[in-house]
């Protein structure tokens, strides 16, 4: 009777439990109610709670037989013995399927116990009557304990003392699980709310294709506001006016247009929220390789078509990612609606979802789009290393003949040196070797890179007028190259003097370029009554030659020019003395010029009609207003002029100083009374006589 009391209480109690949902978790559950329907409560319960005091006797039996004290005695083994196996019987008549079934709600880690919200509501709605049940298992423990004394079988009320007793803690044992499975749930609960508060950080992250979904959504909001505001204003027009309606409606109108205003600015988001998105940037129209330049228009052409299709795939990661996002955010949503029911996360959950199915579509499309983008990239890409690979060949043939024509003008240079001495010569073969070889590869390279040469002469001729125009001081200085090169005019080394606005320039040829040509001012008879300064590098165009007056001092292979020194000597002075003092002198002092000259003229006859040779020193004599002057000319180095003018000069002044009847005329006043003769000039003395 007691037993039965005690087994009813505790069937009471786990069927106030309830069995947890059917998962895949909780198979024990299933395999449990389905074994409780097969038997009763009651049996189970007495089932258990028989096997646990049999158990436990059996153990205590088990000792007492293995201890070395028993052993001796053979009556009290024979009825240990006897007394084991009628236990170890009972044990085997127990119904093993209801003793599982009890045993599924006393685990003592409760792990089979769910903590979804299904199940966990269904043992948080009961904890509350375990206290009750406790309760009435304690009133029926001190009714057994009060039996204990009285009762004759009071092994049968121990029993069933036993069974109550290991009823309540069976109860307590339960209302630890429901308590730890509080504890889980809550904590379940916290981490998923935290990993879901991390994900929506992550998520509200600056991103191209959130930013561009919001703003469709916003188009499609204002689209339904817009809508409804509407069919209020043509309530208001259909309904009789009146003061407030009219401000209504002026509201409305205000609103409306500003709503409208917003829709405008949204309308490239109206059909889809991804559509520039998945639109790829436009490629451009490739460039044509057709010369070295190009190549490197190829290759920055190349890289940014390449930065282009990189970016539409970075664009896809990022969309991609964001999607990952999108998915952990549903997972934790629907890990939250198993554990929580705070919020309606159904309704998260499929708002979640048409979003995701429009980021998936979006994506799908994406790597499509990315796909096609790709190949055409790479066949552009194909296309332009092709034309650079023919334009690198072509460049290294190019190269190759260049080379070939700079050591062929290098050897003729080698030979030129080794076989012209004179240096004025070996110049002048140099600057053309250099012009040919330069001409020679322009020609080259207008040959390849310019592929119709007749359609290049015809622009050439259109556009003559206008570079003639623009470019006449070039093309003049380039023509009197030519006259200056080929006409032999003028070389490097030679002396000579320009004239421009009145200026004279003296100096000896450096260079003569296309261009212009480049002299050395030098210290000269010019610069010494002049210029008052030398040194200078003069740059005189070659168009000069045309339009200047440009004196060449040392032409062909004249190197000596006419010199003349003038000394005025007074009227009363020996005239015809002083003429054969000046010529004597000149006449030694240049006696090596005038021989040079002599033999360079010889030579000129071939090349010119000469008529005039005389290179003897030459003396003039001229009355001035202060007295007689002297004019002595001789021959002289071209380049050092004043220094002979200096010795003859001031060997004229000693000889005069020398002569009594010899007077330096300069600046004087003179008194003559009348009647007073006036002096009479010497005559020349003859042939042989002394001076």
């Amino acid at each position: 009777m007691i037993k039965r009391i005690a087994g009813t209480l505790l069937f009471t109690a786990m069927l106030l439990l309830g069995a947890p949902a059917a998962s895949a978790a909780d198979a024990p559950v299933q395999k449990a109610s389905k074994q409780q329907s097969a038997v009763s409560w009651n049996s189970a319960v007495d089932a258990y709670a028989l096997r646990h005091v049999l158990q436990e006797r059996l153990a205590q039996i088990d000792v007492a037989l293995q201890n070395p004290e028993t052993a001796g005695k053979a009556d009290v083994l024979r009825r240990l013995e006897r007394e084991r196996e009628r236990l170890k019987t009972e044990l085997g008549r127990i119904n093993a399927g209801a003793v599982a079934v009890v045993e599924y709600y006393v685990q003592p880690t409760g792990e089979q116990l769910s903590i979804h919200t299904d199940m966990y509501r269904r043992y948080e709605s009961k904890a509350a009557e375990l206290e009750t049940l406790k309760s009435d298992l304690q009133i029926k423990q001190k009714s057994l304990n009060a039996l204990l004394g009285t009762a004759r079988d009071s092994a049968e009320v121990q029993q069933s003392l036993k069974v109550s007793t290991f009823a309540l803690e069976t109860l307590n044992r339960i209302q630890q699980r429901i308590a730890h499975l509080s504890d889980a749930r809550l904590t379940r609960v916290n981490d998923l709310r935290k990993q879901e508060s991390e994900l929506k950080d992550e998520l509200d992250k600056s991103n191209i294709w959130q930013k561009s979904y919001t703003a469709y959504l916003t188009y499609q909001d204002v689209k339904k506001d817009l809508a409804a505001l509407q069919e209020q204003i043509d309530a208001i027009d259909r309904s009789d006016d009146t003061d407030a309606q009219t401000e209504q409606r002026d509201a409305m109108l205000a609103k409306q247009k500003i709503m409208s205003d917003q829709l405008s600015l949204l309308q490239s988001h109206s059909a889809s929220p991804f559509a520039d998105l998945l639109k790829p940037e436009e490629i451009e129209t490739a460039p044509e390789i057709s010369n070295p330049i190009d190549i490197f228009a190829g290759v920055s052409y190349n890289k940014k078509v390449r930065e282009q299709l990189n970016e539409y795939i970075k664009r896809g990661d990022e969309l991609k990612r964001y999607l990952r996002l999108l998915l952990d955010e549903r997972q934790l949503l629907v890990s939250l609606a198993d554990v929580d029911e705070s919020e309606d996360y159904v309704k998260k959950i499929g708002s979640l979802d048409s979003m995701t199915d429009k980021y998936q579509t979006a994506y799908s499309t994406l790597q499509d789009t990315a796909d096609v983008y790709a190949k055409r990239v790479e066949e552009i890409e194909l296309k332009i290393n092709k034309a650079i690979e023919e334009q690198l060949f072509k460049l290294a043939n190019i190269g190759g003949i260049i080379l070939f024509l700079l050591i062929i003008f290098f050897i003729m240079k080698q030979i030129a040196k080794k076989y012209i001495s004179d240096n004025e010569r070996f110049y002048m073969a140099n600057k053309v070797i250099t012009f040919a070889n330069v001409s020679l590869i322009i020609l080259v390279l207008l040959f390849n890179y310019i592929e119709n040469v007749s359609y290049l002469v015809t622009v050439l001729g259109f556009a003559s007028a206008g570079i003639a125009i623009a470019m006449k001081d070039w093309f003049m200085s380039m023509l009197g190259w030519l006259v200056i090169v080929f006409g032999g005019s003028i070389h490097v080394g030679d002396r000579v003097r320009v004239d421009k606005d009145g200026k004279q320039y003296v100096g000896d040829v450096l260079d003569i370029s296309l261009l212009r040509i480049t002299i050395l001012e030098d210290i000269t008879l010019t610069t010494y009554m002049h210029n008052r300064r030398a040194g200078r590098v003069i740059f005189i165009p070659n168009n000069y030659i045309f339009t200047e007056m440009i004196a060449n001092y040392t032409h062909v292979s004249l190197k000596t020019v006419w010199d003349g020194i003038d000394i005025t000597v007074t009227f009363d002075s020996n005239h015809k003395k002083a003429q054969l003092i000046a010529k004597e002198i000149t006449r030694k002092f240049a006696k090596g010029y005038t021989d040079i000259t002599r033999n360079q003229l010889n030579k000129l006859r071939s090349r010119y009609n000469l008529k005039n040779t005389n290179v003897e020193p030459r003396i003039y004599a001229f009355a001035e207003e202060n007295g007689i002057r002297i004019s002595a000319w001789y021959l002289t180095n071209a380049y050092a002029t004043l220094t002979l003018r200096s010795t003859i000069s001031m060997e004229i002044l000693d000889a005069y100083g020398k002569e009594e009847d010899i007077t330096i005329a300069y600046p004087t006043q003179r008194l003559r009374l009348q009647n007073e003769p006036l002096p009479q000039p010497r005559s020349l003395p003859e042939e042989g006589e002394p001076v």
